[in-house]
């Protein structure tokens, strides 16, 4: 920090970090277009193997719940405009991608995107976080648990019934999605009828248990006990894994900075932005290491 205090006040300024940021934006993120298609083609085949008896239906659990907690960050690309990066000619690649990718989850990406977007606009408000109930809890089980509950008080269909009332392009969102939803309820119906089994364990369980994987890396861990503000609403954190194990949610704090920057070029610009981040006091900063790459991300 006292070296940082030496530092000229232009050196560190909110132009300067935003002139190296943009460095690190526009380009199309091909790398989660290539998971997003390839866990799809993953989860698909699975199924394929299953019923045709080349794997046992255990093999093909663990397979498939594998590729359905990789269904969501390619989506979450999408969401942000990554897989078309600067060319607006590309941009139906975002809602395609994005789509296709959601198969495993079950999910529509109007509809994720439109929660998702009030996320950033409203980082741990307790009144307009979609992901507040399952975000601020004790621990892991509470916020896997939170994440299935949607009902009651302060839940997901509570926090948008208020802000579909306040925002009637997020209610249109929501109704667009609303479609893709009940699609997929009818298809997980329809395949359960014939493929019962197959059903529950290929498709209804590890969307379970993804989903709640992914409250707590994507939501719980990077925002816990924090307020609400930009540089103080998502922290730096560790488990003492390779940072790729937990999506590299571990460095999540980039991306609530610069949510245009790609995910996977959020580690050279934590590199290059990391004494800007010290500076503001972003929770965990200081304990970045020199160089990302597959370390735990910090120290504690």
């Amino acid at each position: 920090m006292d070296q940082l205090a030496g530092d000229s006040q232009a050196n560190l300024s909110i132009e300067e970090e935003r002139k190296i940021a943009r460095t690190f934006m526009g380009r199309i993120e091909w790398e989660m277009i290539v998971i997003g298609l390839g866990q799809v083609i993953v989860w698909v085949a699975t199924w394929g193997l299953v019923v045709n008896n080349l794997i046992p239906l255990w093999g093909g659990f663990i397979i498939a719940t594998v590729s359905t907690a990789c269904a969501y960050l390619p989506s979450h690309a999408g969401q942000h405009g990554h897989l078309s990066g600067k060319h607006q000619n590309l941009d139906w690649l975002n809602t395609f991608i994005s789509q296709i990718s959601l198969i495993p989850l079950a999910q529509s990406h109007h509809i994720l995107k439109a929660t998702h977007m009030k996320h950033h606009a409203h980082t741990n408000d307790p009144r307009k976080d979609p992901d507040y109930r399952h975000s601020h809890v004790d621990n892991w089980l509470q916020s896997a648990i939170q994440i299935q509950n949607q009902t009651g008080e302060g839940g997901l269909i509570e926090v948008v019934e208020k802000l579909s009332k306040e925002d009637s392009k997020f209610a249109e969102a929501l109704e667009k999605g609303g479609l893709v939803g009940f699609l997929f309820f009818f298809a997980q119906m329809t395949v359960a009828v014939i493929y019962p089994l197959e059903t529950l364990l290929l498709w209804w369980v590890p969307r379970k248990l993804a989903v709640s994987y992914l409250g707590i890396i994507f939501s719980y861990e990077p925002h816990k006990d924090l307020p609400i503000g930009r540089y103080k609403d998502t922290r730096f954190w560790t488990n003492g894994l390779p940072r790729f194990i937990n999506h590299s949610m571990q460095i999540h704090v980039m991306h609530h900075m610069y949510p245009r920057i790609c995910h996977f070029d959020e580690p050279k610009a934590i590199e290059a932005l990391k004494p800007f981040m010290i500076a503001r006091g972003i929770p965990g900063a200081e304990k970045i290491p020199e160089k990302l790459r597959f370390n735990p991300t910090i120290s504690i």
